[in-house]
């Protein structure tokens, strides 16, 4: 079948037998699309209507148009790093520009509403843009979920339905609702025509950097995937003469998609980067044809390296969930490899906001001092009092200055009260305490 011709004279993208959630083939009249009337409107994702499916009515949140900021990164590595921030988008996450499209394309199907399986950003985005469309949404996520995620679903009117442990145990059971009452299925990997949204990431990189390389954390592989197929027609438009290099990263904890790049066993385990969780990711295919298309690679990183990567992003002014976090220690690993040369141009796509997850060590990560670190040290060995820890930190401060350190540790839930001994109070590590201390060593 045929969607309705597109808008501002762009002729129809042809679509394989399509109903609601079924997968679909887009493809376009490439000669008649002229891009340099992209420049005269104004940024987001329907800058670029003629390459996106036509609709009747456009329900949006000014999603897209994210900023690409230098990387003060560049500086150490010797070629020039920048920072694709898709926290910008209204719900945080790169899963806004899949939702514009998939819910504006949907509406005429979505009279008794919408359904989505999602570890949770494509969740959150479907509730907003529900709202916004005054339909109602169901939301099908795994008990593995971010609490600020749930917060924004439940914050938008969604109805919650929590399934499984991962992702792909939820899928079937969105299918089974959406035959069971009528309602329009947005999921990623089971909706094609939404993946047209997410590949504005690619025109936006093009007509800023024209990027040699995109660095891209993996869970499903649709964000991959439609990245390519975003270089891909800018190829075929003849915009571009070459596909920038796709390097896709995933934690070692789960690496479906990055171990069959790589040669190496997969693992299919739980990870601390949530929305990479995929345990059977149904776009795989279509992810390594972009690796591959692309002669591009993968990298794992593993959970030791989550928060330096937060870390490292927060210096640059950009706060990203685990899931994104990825991007710096496989940038760093490649180019320890000497993977980059000097002239490369290299784009790291941020896919969500760490204000959607919620870490109970998350203000201590950032703002807990040396010396503090130094005594969560001495006392994961053993239990220790006060003036014992003033002597083995070798400092030149006052002992008094410890036990300033001792109550903010307390009070902090670092570290409590284990025993008293006439005078002397001695500590030791809470579970929390061991918690975060893991976080950094």
């Amino acid at each position: 079948m045929r969607i309705p011709r597109g808008a501002a004279g762009a002729s129809p993208p042809v679509v394989s037998p399509f109903c609601c959630d079924q997968r679909v083939s887009i493809e376009y009249d490439y000669d008649k699309v002229d891009t340099s009337v992209w420049s005269s409107r104004g940024r987001g994702v329907w800058r670029y209507r003629e390459l996106l499916p036509d609709v009747k009515e456009i329900v949006s949140l000014h999603e897209g148009g994210t900023p690409l900021i230098g990387a003060k990164l560049s500086e150490e590595l010797g070629f020039r790093v920048f920072i694709k921030d898709e926290t910008r988008n209204p719900t945080g996450s790169f899963r806004d520009r899949f939702m514009t499209v998939a819910v504006s394309y949907g509406l005429p199907h979505a009279e008794n509403g919408f359904v989505i399986a999602s570890n949770g950003n494509a969740a959150a985005s479907l509730a907003a843009y529900s709202a916004r469309a005054g339909k109602p949404a169901y939301t099908v996520v795994p008990r593995l979920v971010e609490e600020g995620k749930l917060n924004q679903i439940t914050a938008f009117g969604a109805r919650l339905i929590r399934y499984g442990e991962s992702v792909d145990e939820c899928i079937g059971y969105a299918e089974g609702l959406a035959e069971g009452k009528g309602l329009y299925n947005v999921t990623p990997e089971s909706n094609l025509v939404g993946l047209e949204g997410q590949k504005t990431i690619a025109f936006e990189l093009w007509e800023e950097l024209n990027p040699t390389h995109v660095v891209i954390p993996t869970g499903s592989g649709s964000n991959l995937y439609s990245i390519y197929r975003g270089f891909v027609e800018l190829l075929r438009i003849g915009v571009i003469d070459e596909v920038p290099k796709l390097i896709a990263v995933q934690a070692e904890r789960c690496s479906p998609i990055a171990s069959e790049v790589l040669g190496t066993e997969p693992r299919i385990e739980p990870t601390r980067a949530l929305a990479l969780y995929v345990r059977n990711p149904l776009m795989k295919e279509l992810a390594l044809k972009a690796i591959e298309g692309s002669g591009g690679t993968a990298v794992l990183v593993g959970e030791d390296e989550l928060d330096l990567g937060q870390r490292l992003l927060a210096r640059e002014g950009v706060f990203a969930e685990y899931a994104s976090s990825v991007i710096v220690p496989a940038l760093l690993k490649l180019a320890e490899e000497g993977y980059f040369e000097e002239d490369d141009r290299v784009a790291l796509v941020v896919t969500s906001s760490g204000l959607k997850g919620q870490y109970s060590e998350g203000r201590e990560r950032f703002s807990l001092g040396g010396t503090k670190l130094e005594i969560l040290r001495l006392l994961s060995g053993r239990d220790m009092y006060g003036y014992e820890i003033w002597e083995a930190l070798e400092k030149p401060l006052k002992y008094q200055a410890v036990y300033q350190h001792l109550r903010e540790l307390e009070s902090m839930g670092l570290i409590e009260e284990s025993k008293k001994v006439g005078r002397r109070v001695y500590y030791r590590l809470s579970e929390k305490g061991r918690r975060f201390l893991g976080l950094y060593f």
